[in-house]
C-alpha cells in the first residue's frame, strides 16, 4: 500500500513537472524568447516523446511560420497516440497556413464534434489557430464561435479571453469593438492585472482605429513597462510606436532596451534587422541581415535582403534576392513589386517599373496607401516630360484615391492641370482640372491663378485677343479681398497673396491700358503700389501713374508668370 502511494506521488510529481515545462515553453513564447521555447519543447520530446510533447513542438514551429516542420511533429504525435486530439488541430492549422481553409475547417469541426466541446485545450487551440496567421489564412468568425464555447469552461484561462478579443478585433466590424474590449478586460481581471500581455492587448486595440492617439497609447505602454518591467515585448512595442510616429532615435533606443532584455538568438537579431530597415537604418539593417544569412530559415529572409540591398544602392544583388523570392512561391506583397520597380528605375527601365507599380497597386487596391504606387507612376511620367500621359495618370490617382488627406488631393489636381498645360495640346483639359480642383477645394484660391496662367500659356497675346484670363484674375482678387477683410492680421494675410495679386493687378492694368481706359488702368497700378510691391512691377505701375494720356504705341504684351512649373520627384510624396 505504501509502494502504491509512493508511486502515485511520483506520477503526480512527474505530471506537474511536465506541465510546468510545457508552461515554461509557452511563457518563453509570450516573452518572445523563441530559442529558449524551442529548446524546452525539444527537450520534452527527447526525454519523453509523447503525443502532447510532439504537439507543443509542432505548435512552436507553426507559430514561428515553419509549416513543414510543424506538420512533421503533429504527424509524429498522432503516431504516438491517435486519441490525443490536439495534433489533429495542429494539422488543421498547417492547412490554414497553406491556404486550405476548407480542409482546416473540416478537421476542426470533426475534432470538436468528437470531443463534444468538452476538451478546453482543443477549443482554445482551435480558436487560436483560426487567428494566428495573416489574412486570408484566417477566419475570425469561426474563431469566435469556438472561443465563445471555450470561455464557458470553468478552467478557462486569460488566453481564451485574449484570443476571443483578437478574433472580434480581426473581424474589422465596428459593432464588434465593444466585445473585443470586454474580453481583453476579462483577461486583465483573470490575471489580477498582472498580465503584461493582457494589458498590452487592451491598449493595442486603440491602434486599429483611424487616426489613433499615439501619445495616449505611449503613456499607457510606459505604465505597463513600469508595473511589468519583466514583460520584454513592451519595450519592442514602445519602439514600434515611436517608429510609427517617425521618432526614429527614440524607436532605436527602446529597441536596444528590448534587445538587452531578450535572448541573444539569431531569430531576435533577425527581427532587429527588420526593425532597423523599417526605421530607415538601411546600412545597419543590411549588416545584421548579412550576419544572419544561413542562420535563420524564414522564407521571408530573401525579401528583406533584397529590400536592404536596394536601399543601399546594390540593385544587381537586390534583383538576385528578389528572384529567389519569386521562385520560392511565398505570398507576395505590394512592397515586393515596389522593390522590383525600384530596381527597374535604377536600371532606367521605366516601363518595367510602371508595370510593377501597377501590380503593387492591384494586389490590394482597397488599401488607402496603395494609391501612392499610381502616384509614383504619375510623378515619373511628369519628370520624363511625357505630359499628356502624366495628366491622365494624375486623373487616375484622383479617381482611385481613398485617402482623406486634403493636401494630397489638392496636389493631384494641380499636377494634372500643369501636365496638360505643359503638353501644349490640352489647354482646355488643363482648365477643366484646375476648375474641378477649385470646386472640390474652394479654400485653395491658387487654382484661380493657375486657370489664368493656363490661358496666358495658351495665348501670350490674351490681353489683346479674347482676354480669357481676365475672369480668373478678377475672381482671384474678389476671393482674396474677402479673406483679407476677415483676417485679424491683414499684413500677415496679405503676404500670402501679394505676389499673385500683383500678377492679377498687372494683367488688369495692361488690359485696361490696351482698351485705352487710363483711369481704370491707373486704378490697378495704384493697387500695386498700395500693397507695397517692389522691383520692376512697382516701377512699371509708378510710370503708368505719371502718364497724362495713353501713347499711340501699344504696350508690350503680358507673358505667363515665370517659374509656374511644379517639379515632383519620383516617389517623393510616398509616406514612410
Amino acid at each position: 500500500m505504501k509502494k502504491f502511494g509512493l508511486l502515485f506521488l511520483v506520477c503526480i510529481f512527474s505530471y506537474v513537472l511536465q506541465a510546468q515545462s510545457i508552461q515554461q515553453g509557452l511563457q518563453y513564447m509570450d516573452m518572445e524568447q523563441f530559442s529558449s521555447a524551442k529548446k524546452v519543447f525539444e527537450q520534452l520530446v527527447s526525454s519523453k516523446p509523447t503525443a502532447e510533447h510532439y504537439y507543443y513542438l509542432g505548435y512552436f514551429y507553426a507559430k514561428t511560420g515553419d509549416a513543414d516542420q510543424a506538420q512533421a511533429q503533429f504527424e509524429k504525435g498522432l503516431q504516438a497516440d491517435k486519441k490525443f486530439a490536439l495534433n489533429e488541430i495542429g494539422l488543421a492549422e498547417v492547412k490554414l497556413m497553406k491556404g486550405d481553409k476548407a480542409g482546416a475547417k473540416a478537421i476542426i469541426d470533426e475534432v470538436i464534434k468528437k470531443t463534444k466541446s468538452k476538451d478546453y485545450n482543443v477549443l482554445l487551440r482551435a480558436g487560436e489557430a483560426y487567428i494566428s496567421h495573416e489574412a486570408p489564412n484566417q477566419d475570425p468568425f469561426e474563431a469566435i464561435k469556438i472561443l465563445e464555447e471555450a470561455i464557458k469552461h470553468k478552467n478557462a484561462t486569460e488566453d481564451a479571453y485574449i484570443f476571443l478579443g483578437d478574433a472580434y478585433t480581426f473581424t474589422k466590424k465596428s459593432e464588434n469593438g465593444p466585445k473585443a474590449i470586454a474580453n481583453y478586460d476579462f483577461a486583465i481581471t483573470k490575471s489580477n492585472r498582472k498580465s503584461g500581455k493582457a494589458l498590452t492587448k487592451r491598449i493595442e486595440f486603440n491602434l486599429f482605429g483611424k487616426n489613433p492617439d499615439y501619445t495616449d497609447i505611449l503613456r499607457e505602454y510606459k505604465e505597463i513597462m513600469r508595473t511589468n518591467p519583466d514583460y520584454t515585448p513592451i519595450y519592442r512595442k514602445i519602439a514600434e510606436l515611436y517608429s510609427k510616429a517617425r521618432k526614429l532615435d527614440s524607436a532605436i533606443a527602446y529597441y536596444d532596451k528590448y534587445m538587452a532584455r531578450s535572448e541573444k538568438s539569431d531569430e531576435v537579431r533577425y527581427r532587429y534587422a527588420i526593425f532597423l530597415y523599417k526605421t530607415d537604418k538601411f546600412d545597419k539593417a543590411l549588416q545584421e541581415l548579412k550576419a544572419m544569412e544561413g542562420k535563420v530559415k524564414y522564407p521571408e529572409f530573401n525579401r528583406w535582403m533584397a529590400y536592404a540591398l536596394q536601399k543601399n544602392g546594390k540593385s544587381a544583388e537586390a534583383q538576385s534576392y528578389m528572384g529567389k523570392v519569386l521562385q520560392s512561391g511565398i505570398k507576395l506583397f505590394p512592397s515586393d513589386y515596389e522593390c522590383l520597380a525600384d530596381i527597374a528605375f535604377t536600371n532606367k527601365n521605366n516601363s518595367e517599373a510602371y508595370a510593377n507599380l501597377r501590380k503593387a497597386y492591384e494586389l490590394n487596391p482597397d488599401d488607402e496607401e496603395a494609391i501612392y504606387y499610381i502616384r509614383r507612376i504619375a510623378d515619373s511620367l511628369y519628370s520624363e516630360k511625357r505630359y499628356t500621359e502624366a495628366g491622365k495618370t494624375f486623373e487616375e490617382v484622383i479617381e482611385k484615391n481613398k485617402l482623406n488627406k486634403k493636401q494630397f488631393g489638392i496636389e493631384n489636381y494641380v499636377y494634372s492641370g500643369f501636365a496638360y498645360m505643359l503638353s501644349k495640346e490640352n489647354y482646355d483639359k488643363a482648365d477643366e482640372m484646375f476648375a474641378k480642383g477649385y470646386q472640390k477645394y474652394p479654400e485653395y484660391v491658387k487654382f484661380l491663378i493657375y486657370r489664368a496662367n493656363n490661358r496666358l500659356s495658351q495665348n501670350s497675346n490674351d490681353i489683346n485677343d479674347k482676354a480669357l484670363a481676365k475672369e480668373h484674375y478678377e475672381a482671384y482678387l474678389a476671393e482674396t479681398d474677402k479673406l483679407l477683410e476677415k483676417a485679424q492680421d491683414k499684413e500677415k494675410e496679405l503676404a500670402k497673396y501679394r505676389k499673385d495679386r500683383a500678377a492679377a493687378y498687372n494683367y488688369m492694368m495692361g488690359y485696361y491700358f490696351a482698351k485705352k481706359d487710363l483711369p481704370k488702368a491707373k486704378e490697378f497700378a495704384q493697387k500695386i503700389i498700395d500693397e507695397k510691391n517692389e522691383g520692376d512691377l512697382a516701377k512699371k505701375a509708378d510710370d503708368l501713374l505719371k502718364l497724362k494720356a495713353i501713347p499711340e504705341v501699344k504696350p508690350a504684351t503680358n507673358k505667363p508668370a515665370p517659374n509656374t512649373k511644379p517639379a515632383p520627384k519620383t516617389g517623393a510624396n510616398k509616406p514612410k
